[in-house]
């Protein structure tokens, strides 16, 4: 866990998140987050952990550490882009091209698949780059995380030299019902779990997963004996439960 100290210098602000503006430090190639409404700093690191004993390639996702910055709880990642390499969010990648929110587009639209298939067509003509298998692997661990923030300023591909790439899986704060507008806990767990509504495509973490497929494996066996090491936490439990029900049903 680490303590850093960061200053309003390094202050980087992001525009278009679901949230409004949000507040990002850079400092020393690292990027730093406050937890702002609940335990996001405890969920990213969590989040990033399980994806440890999946089978996806470390260069899949971003590896998110807990701690405090400026006294503050909350988390770090490094900085995964090299030198000249460009984030380009998928929000942005569509407003630089046509002018208008992409979210509003596929808001207008009247089926789910149409909304993939839609933006599916778009990546692919802009950026000459298939992102099925990224938006795959993203959606399936939105299910099994529970995570409600998965706007269109959160997948995002990377401009490398002369063409694109996909960008790894990163901010997962919203996740494991932290920080959650549709929980209430005086209801069961079972029942907040199922209160949580999805994006970017449905509302339905499931309904998406059937349709994109599985985007990878998780050996529970050896996620359960770490999550055992783990403090106590409500974050904790939700992701001990998701993991079970996952399991249960054999997408795991």
């Amino acid at each position: 866990m680490f303590r850093e100290e960061v200053d309003e210098e390094y202050i980087i602000t992001q525009e278009g998140t679901s949230e409004g503006t949000q507040i990002k430090y850079k400092k020393d190639g690292f990027w730093y987050k406050k937890d702002h409404r609940g335990h996001e700093g405890l969920a990213e690191y969590l989040v990033s952990k399980l994806m440890t004993f999946s089978d996806l390639e470390q260069t899949d996702y971003i590896r998110y550490e807990q701690g405090y910055i400026n006294d503050v709880p909350g988390c770090r990642s490094q900085n995964f882009l090299g030198d000249g390499e460009e984030l380009v969010t998928l929000y942005r990648l569509y407003f630089n091209e046509f002018g208008k929110d992409l979210s509003q587009v596929l808001a207008d639209m009247d089926r789910m698949e149409e909304r993939v298939e839609y933006v599916l067509r778009f990546v692919k003509q802009s950026c000459d780059l298939d992102i099925r298998d990224y938006l795959t692997r993203v959606i399936m661990l939105d299910m099994i995380v529970l995570n409600e923030d998965r706007h269109l300023n959160n997948l995002a591909v990377i401009f490398k030299e002369d063409h694109f790439i996909c960008a790894p899986i990163f901010d997962n704060g919203i996740s494991l019902l932290t920080a959650s507008q549709s929980v209430n806990w005086n209801f069961p767990l079972e029942e907040n779990v199922r209160r949580v509504i999805a994006r970017p495509f449905s509302g339905s973490h499931e309904k998406m997963y059937e349709y994109l497929g599985r985007g990878f494996s998780i050996d529970c066996k050896k996620a359960h004996v770490w999550l055992d090491t783990e403090p106590v936490s409500r974050e904790k439990e939700v992701l001990e439960y998701q993991l079970k029900r996952y399991e249960k049903k054999g997408i795991l």
